[in-house]
């Protein structure tokens, strides 16, 4: 079954290739490959050593994982006002509010368009959409201006800081946010050009993108977010590239049986939901399964962490198994197709469970 429905799905050219991997209590349960890497301009073999752009799972696994450092080393807390770092913002935004994706500011900006940075990321984050604290509003901005705090704090810069304190010790040899010329030939290639954010900006950007020199190449190797490409690489919101395996060891350090960077108290506020006034349940960094809907789905335990990437990546953990769900692809190779990506997913889920045997 669970061949057959991928095989449909690239058969109707939803995607063209899949890496899957399950784990469970740090062991590896499945690890397989299906379709291709690339589809254009000729078709490419996909295998483990395909590297992803995971676009949105660089918020909890980098950003939202430094941030927790910084509590843990009593640098932040949850309720410090974003103003103690940034005076324009208002009071009434906090740490925990930018963490929660409950500080009410806008989803998305065209930073790029317009510069310099920090200063326009705090004039765009007093354009709110709504009181901090009452709704959540999932917001790249909220982690752009995260790696701007973290930088400030630390006094390093946020993709050094991502390398020293979780690449580094975990041995990472395949994670990267700047993939090296060398090794962009083993990325999963996303869209021609940027015409996915080119289309985006013609609603309230017309006139800044209309002169702007927009990627025309093949994205390979380099971050299909055009805010963190013209960030060096990551803003903090996107960037990282990283294999299946790679994934798996980062996705250990979010269970306290298995991690070794962090305490096993600061590992709890990924798992705590902290807006349990919202049905979208949200932690530090990720979404709970209980909130609906989700790419998780039925087949995951409702206190099951995840996360997607626009690029077609996901996690979830499970806490009571230690499970690892991966799913990686490049949906969005070599165009931007309107499809629910994450009824593929709950699918996806369902499928592996059964395939596994797993209660």
């Amino acid at each position: 079954m669970l061949e057959r429905f991928i095989s449909g799905q690239i058969e109707k050219k939803r995607f063209p290739g899949l890496t899957l991997l399950v784990a469970a209590k740090g062991e590896v349960l499945l690890d397989r490959h299906f379709g291709c890497k690339a589809v254009w301009p000729e078709p490419e073999e996909l295998d483990g050593s395909t590297l992803y752009d995971l676009a949105s799972l660089t918020k909890p696994l980098v950003t939202a994982f430094l941030a927790v450092q910084m509590l843990e080393r009593k640098q932040w807390r949850l309720e410090d006002e974003a103003r103690r770092f940034f005076p324009a913002l208002p009071p009434s935004i906090t740490l925990e509010h930018l963490l929660t994706h409950s500080a009410g500011l806008t989803p998305w900006h065209p930073f790029y368009l317009y510069r310099p940075l920090p200063d326009l990321v705090q004039v765009v984050a007093l354009k709110s959409m709504a009181v901090p604290g009452i709704r959540v509003l999932y917001s790249d901005v909220g982690y752009i201006l995260l790696r701007h705090l973290l930088e400030k704090t630390a006094g390093l810069e946020f993709q050094k800081m991502a390398a020293e304190i979780i690449f580094k010790p975990l041995r990472l040899r395949n994670t990267f946010f700047l993939v090296p010329e060398a090794e962009k030939k083993r990325c999963a290639p996303t869209e021609i050009g940027n015409r996915f954010e080119r289309n985006m900006c013609r609603v309230e950007h017309e006139k800044a993108a209309a002169d702007f020199p927009w990627r025309t190449r093949l994205l390979r190797g380099e971050v299909h977010d055009a805010n963190s490409f013209y960030s060096g690489g990551s803003a903090g919101n996107a960037g990282l590239f990283a294999s299946a395996r790679d994934l798996f060891i980062l996705g250990r350090e979010f269970f306290p049986e298995t991690a070794i960077l962090l305490k096993a108290e600061s590992i709890r506020l990924f798992w705590q939901n902290r807006t349990p006034w919202s049905t979208l349940h949200r932690s530090i960094g990720f979404k709970l399964n209980s909130s609906r809907p989700t790419s998780g789905g039925s087949a995951l335990s409702k206190q099951a962490i995840g996360h997607t990437g626009f690029t077609g990546a996901s996690l979830w953990l499970e806490p009571e198994t230690q499970r690892q769900w991966i799913i990686l692809s490049n949906r969005i190779h070599p165009r931007v197709k309107k499809i629910d990506f994450d009824a593929v997913r709950r699918k996806l889920h369902k499928l592996l469970k059964n395939e596994l045997g797993l209660a």
